[in-house]
């Protein structure tokens, strides 16, 4: 019809140009717009029809995926006392296999726990989940158990398919959730009668208090019971307060105050308990503020998992160790820690008893292996190892393993080894003192000073004390004099299978940075924060590299701030050479302000009366050095006993931290051990044989050391790139796969490495790691954050010990045909052809004559001429 009447028009109006046509025209005109007004008006009709079905649909299709399923109430009690009640709304029967509650944990943006729900639900009916660990009475009441692994903290989503029907909290933000009074932490939540549909938007800011009123932790009076539906369970009839007695009588046993699960099955209860006190905490500021009693041997259950031992927080009744004591109070789970406490009756019936210690080993296979200790007396019947000092001067704790724990990528492949299990394989050994940076540190014996440390690697014979529980640890408090066996102890320098010739070290001086150079400019981007500070940074650094006997050192991450009289590895040259009386340089880029456009770079010292430069020293800032991996630098250097030359390369991979969604997947956590950006320093392991193969300096060298913070473990593939393209591994080589620079978070391992290319491996004769930073307590650097007066004093010296946080790592070459090391003992001299020992003597007695070289003017000559004109003499 449209197509007729338009080209009806179309005749009219090519007639229309003369005058006699012109009213058929307007004819026309009108005919045409009324045609084209009613086809709008068509239109917009059959849109309308069309927008209707969809909202139609959509509502339909809201109302089909929400199903009116809601979270009607959630637990979040002691221990493991967890649980999520659901509650249909709707009218209809709801199918629940396709419906799943996601657990969203510490700001994650991934789910990190699921628990689908099973089943059908009948209109008004309720679904409860529980932790499969819930207390006796929540189990009883559950429809089904899961992994309900949530805190105040974490995020919950329930999904219908991939719809979301209701949410608690807000996912991708680590936050405890409290509005006026209502928390998702350690309170029981249930939702407001007014409430029947969910919150389906999980992202936005989150405040309970709208949708819930909040009820006292462990609550469970309501669970599964909701708008008049469902089975409320009946108030508990009070227990009647037990008869005290007289010493003697019958008491509850402690095994089954404690019971066989994480909590108490008696909590709230009133009860008289009889035992013997184990360990007295009850006086002094920020101590536990109570006892540990222990059933007698006569009274226990002999049912490994239950404790016989439990704490007592009462202050009023003097009472000691051996104490036979009678008490009466309620039992109470004070962060899960189950305790009596609010005693109503208590006397001391005996004095001078004893029990005996459980025997108790590590590693365990399960955490209820701790729980079932709880406030006892136990030794362990093995010795154990100091793993991890990090906390040690703030807080009065240390960790203890049954050995030393690496890195699995330290040991193995990447992806062959499961990480430890730090929870299963350590136990604190705490103060049992509450607050923070005690004054004294009772640990180890004497007390921590900058002259008693307490090192990684130390062993303890059988320690014995009691379990306590605190800030979600179980800490071992120990009740005799701990037993110290030094077996990792300091040394005063680095101790080497063989001296060698020549002495390169690769060390991390963590972030040495200077300020403005003339005592102001703090605080900087990194390190001290105040010229005191770096004064003590500056000593302790100036220390280690003196007494580490090198003639070559390469630097990582000290300040980027030039070259000049006032740039940090000017004046740390400065100081090392005023320290050791024997002349220092370091080594200048020519043409270049600075080595990249990090804040941090890598640098190079060395003894001028040892070594020269020959070379032409360089650095690259080709991708990828020229963002993360800090830029390699080069230098070939002239061993002045011989004509031998060596190249020494310094290297900064990027870091394991710092991930980024946007990266590319290799550069992703895999879960493999290695981290973020591992395909980054793979690149950087790659692209830098290809730049060293180049010969960047110019000298055609064979011999090439490559050091440095590699940031990648032993196994892992930058190094193994290293070794594919020629390199040996002279850690692994010389000291095995488990030896390590750097701790962290317990686990040890190497990321400073020294790599040779073959033929200066064969001159390698000793490789070490010297431990003087890694196992050594934080609290023993130049920082005074967190420290008295007192303590700053006392916790410091100017020595070599937590000088940095990693360990250098020094390598010994024998670069004089048919020479293997000191002939009179270890002290370099005139007679055995080496150097003055740093701190004075006189330089080496080189016979030219008999010396062959390639210098024109002789070995020696030459050697200082371009010595002269190559080297910043400082």
């Amino acid at each position: 019809m449209r197509f007729i009447l338009m080209s009806y028009v179309f005749v009219i109006l090519s007639s229309a140009r003369n005058k006699k046509s012109l009213s058929c025209y307007k004819i026309c005109v009108i005919v045409l717009s009324a045609y084209q007004m009613w086809t709008k008006t068509i239109r917009e009709w059959i849109m309308k029809r069309h927008n209707i079905a969809i909202a139609l649909s959509a509502l339909l299709a809201s109302g089909a995926a929400n199903a009116d399923i809601i979270i009607s109430e959630y637990i979040e009690g002691s221990s493991n006392n967890k649980a999520v009640e659901f509650f249909n709304a709707g009218s209809t029967e709801v199918d629940l296999s396709t419906y799943v509650l996601e657990i969203y944990s510490n700001g994650d943006t991934e789910a990190g726990n699921t628990v689908p729900l099973e089943g059908t639900l009948p209109p008004n009916g309720l679904f409860v989940v529980a932790h499969p660990q819930a207390s006796d009475a929540i189990q009883a009441i559950a429809d089904k158990t899961g992994n309900l692994y949530y805190n105040g903290n974490d995020a919950l989503v329930l999904k219908n398919g991939e719809t979301t029907v209701d949410s608690m909290g807000q996912v991708g933000v680590d936050e405890d959730w409290a509005s006026e009074g209502v928390a998702m932490a350690e309170q029981t939540l249930r939702r407001k009668d007014s409430i029947t549909a969910g919150d389906t938007d999980p992202s936005d800011v989150y405040e309970p208090h709208v949708e819930f009123d909040s009820y006292e932790r462990d609550d469970i009076s309501n669970l599964g019971f909701h708008l008049g539906f469902g089975e409320a369970q009946p108030e508990p009839e009070p227990e009647p307060a037990p008869e005290f007695g007289a010493c003697g009588d019958a008491a509850t046993l402690i095994s089954e105050v404690q019971g066989s699960g994480y909590s108490s099955p008696m909590v709230d209860q009133e009860v008289v308990v009889e035992a013997i006190v184990t360990a007295d905490h009850q006086g002094g500021s920020g101590s536990l503020g109570g006892f540990f009693l222990q059933e007698e041997d006569a009274d226990q259950d002999g049912d490994p998992s239950t404790s016989e031992g439990i704490f007592v927080y009462h202050q009023d009744t003097d009472v000691s160790v051996g104490d036979r004591v009678r008490l009466a109070g309620p039992v109470s789970e004070y962060y899960d820690s189950t305790q009596i406490s609010n005693l109503t009756g208590i006397t001391v019936c005996s004095s001078g008893n004893s029990v005996t210690a459980a025997s108790f080993a590590l590693p365990v296979s399960d955490m209820a292996e701790f729980e079932a200790i709880e406030g006892m007396l136990v030794t362990f019947d093995h010795a154990v190892v100091v793993n991890n000092v990090d906390t040690l001067s703030r807080y009065g704790e240390f960790w203890i393993t049954s050995e030393r724990l690496y890195t699995p990528t330290q040991v193995a492949a990447a992806g062959e080894m499961d990480e430890p299990n730090i929870g299963l394989s350590s136990m604190l050994i705490d103060d049992a003192m509450g607050g923070s940076n005690p004054e004294v540190v009772p640990f180890p014996a004497g007390g921590l000073s900058a002259m008693n440390s307490l090192r990684v690697g130390t062993e303890i014979t059988n320690p014995t004390g009691v379990i306590n529980y605190s800030f979600s640890e179980y800490r071992l408090v120990p009740t005799a004099e701990l037993q110290y066996i030094e077996t990792n102890p300091r040394t005063d320098s680095p101790e080497l299978a063989d001296e060698g010739d020549l002495r390169i070290a690769s060390f991390n001086v963590d972030n040495l940075y200077n300020g403005d150079g003339q005592g102001g400019g703090f605080p900087t981007d990194r390190g001290a924060d105040t010229e005191a500070e770096y004064q003590r940074q500056l000593a302790k650094i100036v220390a280690a590299i003196v007494n580490m006997n090198a003639d070559i050192v390469g630097l990582n991450e000290i300040e980027n701030d030039g070259f000049g009289e006032n740039s940090a590895i000017a004046q740390l040259t400065a100081e090392v050479s005023a320290q050791s009386g024997v002349d220092w340089a370091y080594v200048v880029f020519e043409g270049s302000d600075f080595v990249g456009s990090d804040s941090i770079t890598n640098a190079m010292m060395y003894r001028t009366d040892r070594v020269a430069e020959t070379g032409t020293a360089v650095f690259t800032t080709d991708a990828p050095f020229d963002f993360g991996n800090r830029p390699p630098i080069a230098q070939t250097f002239h061993d002045l006993l011989n004509e031998d030359e060596v190249t020494v390369v310094v290297n900064h991979f990027r870091s394991k931290g710092g991930c980024s969604d946007s990266a590319a997947a290799g550069d992703q956590d895999n879960d493999d051990g290695q981290g973020c950006w591992n395909a980054t320093r793979v690149q950087a392991a790659e692209t830098l044989l290809e730049w060293v193969a180049g010969d960047p300096t110019g000298r055609d060298v064979e011999d090439v050391l490559v050091i440095g913070d590699l940031n990648a473990y032993g196994m892992e593939d930058p190094i193994q790139a290293l070794i594919d393209g020629g390199m040996t591994d002279l850690q692994m080589a010389e000291l095995g796969a488990e030896n390590h620079t750097y701790l962290y978070q317990g686990l040890s391992g190497s990321i400073d490495h020294a790599l040779a290319s073959a033929s200066l491996t064969d001159k390698v004769v000793a490789v070490a790691n010297w431990h003087i930073n890694a196992d050594e307590p934080v609290a023993l650097d130049y920082n005074v954050e967190y420290k008295s007066e007192a303590n700053q004093a006392a916790f410091y010296n100017a020595d070599p010990y937590r000088s940095s946080d990693h360990d250098p790592v020094i390598v010994a070459i024998a670069t004089v045909e048919g020479d293997t090391g000191d002939n009179d003992g270890g002290d370099p001299d005139v007679d055995d052809g080496g150097s003055a020992p740093p701190g004075g003597g006189e330089a080496p007695n080189i016979d030219h004559a008999t010396t062959s070289g390639s210098f024109p003017f002789g070995l020696g000559l030459g050697a200082l001429f371009l010595a002269l004109v190559r080297r910043r003499r400082v």
